[in-house]
């Protein structure tokens, strides 16, 4: 049985149109959102990675602002940081070493 040629053609061209559908749709609704579904779990991992940081981060402050509430650490800092003394106390600093002038 041979069709005639213009049938034919019009054969071929229907049958490519509906491959030319099913490949985008499978692009659309099966490849597209399996390459979303990796990014976004990408970026959760990333995200998870940040938030675990940040939290370390924040316990280390909380210790940090529990600690300044002593007297202790008041006084170290006062005495560290202001040179601040009891009476009676003498406070010293020792300076640096001058720095060399290179003959050159």
């Amino acid at each position: 049985m041979n069709r005639p040629p213009a049938r034919r053609v019009l054969t071929l061209l229907v049958v490519a149109g509906l491959v030319a559908v099913v490949v985008g749709a499978t692009w659309k609704w099966g490849v597209l959102p399996v390459s979303n579904w990796v990014d976004q779990r990408d970026e959760i991992a990333r995200l998870e990675l940040e938030l675990r940081e940040i939290q370390a981060s924040n316990a280390a402050l909380r210790s940090e602002i529990q600690l300044l509430h002593t007297d202790t650490e008041i006084e170290r800092i006062a005495r560290r940081d202001f040179g601040l003394v009891y009476p009676g106390e003498e406070a010293y600093a020792i300076l640096p070493q001058p720095v060399a002038a290179s003959n050159g």
